[in-house]
C-alpha cells in the first residue's frame, strides 16, 4: 500500500513541476450571410481559450471578430470549428499564418485582407469568395476546411 501511494505522490509532483505549454489552433468562424448560400469565414489564432492576436484571416470581409484576451467562442452570431494547428510557440504559429495569408491574398487580390477584390468579381459559384479565400488559405496552412461554394477554377497552394 505504501509504494502505491508513494507512486500517486512522485506521479503527482512530476505532473505538478511540468511546464505548461499552449497549443495554438486557427479557429474558423462563419458568418452567414444571406441564407446560407454564401459565409464569410475568418480565422483567429488562439490558444483555445484566449484569442491570441487581433490579426484576422478574412479576405473579402471588413468586419472584425478577432480581439486578443477575448475568449475563443466570442464571435457573435457565428458558429465555428477548430483544429489544432502548432503547439511549439506563438510566433512560429504567426509566421505561417501571416505567409499563408500572404500568398492567398496575392492570389485573390485582397491585399491587407480587404473586402474587395482587385482582380476578380465577387461571386458565388465561380472562385471570387470568401468561401474559395478560406479554402486556399486553409490548405496552405495544412488543414482544409470544408466550404460550401463550389470554386470553379480554384487551384490549391
Amino acid at each position: 500500500m505504501r509504494q502505491i501511494l508513494a507512486a500517486l505522490a512522485f506521479t503527482a509532483t512530476l505532473a505538478a513541476t511540468a511546464p505548461a505549454r499552449a497549443d495554438y489552433y486557427v479557429e474558423y468562424y462563419r458568418d452567414n450571410l444571406f441564407l446560407g448560400l454564401a459565409y464569410h469565414r475568418i480565422g483567429c489564432l488562439t490558444n483555445w481559450a484566449t484569442v491570441q492576436s487581433n490579426q484576422e484571416y478574412d479576405g473579402f470581409t471588413t468586419s472584425d471578430y478577432c480581439f486578443a484576451g477575448t475568449s475563443s467562442d466570442s464571435v457573435p452570431s457565428g458558429s465555428w470549428f477548430d483544429y489544432q494547428y502548432l503547439s511549439s510557440s506563438f510566433s512560429a504559429a504567426q509566421s505561417k499564418l501571416d505567409s499563408c495569408g500572404a500568398q492567398t491574398n496575392n492570389k485573390y487580390g485582397t491585399q491587407g485582407y480587404t473586402a474587395r477584390s482587385s482582380t476578380c468579381s465577387y461571386n458565388i459559384v465561380t472562385n471570387c469568395n470568401s468561401d474559395c479565400w478560406m479554402r486556399y488559405f486553409s490548405t496552405c496552412v495544412g488543414h482544409r476546411v470544408s466550404t460550401a461554394s463550389t470554386c470553379f477554377g480554384y487551384s490549391y497552394p
